[in-house]
């Protein structure tokens, strides 16, 4: 699988860091991807690679697409509060679509 996005940090620390911190682009990177690909037909979305230096490790995140309306819920509201108005509207929309599909 190919990743589009790779970020690479110097320690394992900097690696928790963003995912315990709740890192706004990697909130904004999982919502732009989960909405770019609503209309296609791929199971496993990948979104980034993540690599720590310091230990060698990667962390693939990606999207699967039975999860999708899961993830855009939980980021609705990760989006309300960074105050993120134009991606919340995306969100909802994109929900709406799926709750329809189905």
């Amino acid at each position: 699988m190919e990743f589009e996005h790779k970020w690479n940090y110097d320690t394992e620390g900097e690696v928790e860091e963003t995912f315990k911190g709740g890192d706004q682009k990697l909130h904004n990177l999982i919502v732009d991807t989960a909405l770019d690909n609503l209309h296609t037909d791929i199971n496993e979305i990948p979104v980034v690679s993540i690599h720590a230096k310091d230990t060698g490790m990667f962390y693939d995140i990606m999207i699967d697409r039975n999860d999708m309306l899961e993830t855009l819920s939980q980021n609705l509201e990760t989006m309300e509060q960074y105050e993120d108005y134009d991606r919340c509207q995306k969100i909802f929309e994109a929900i709406n679509y799926l709750k329809l599909k189905k």
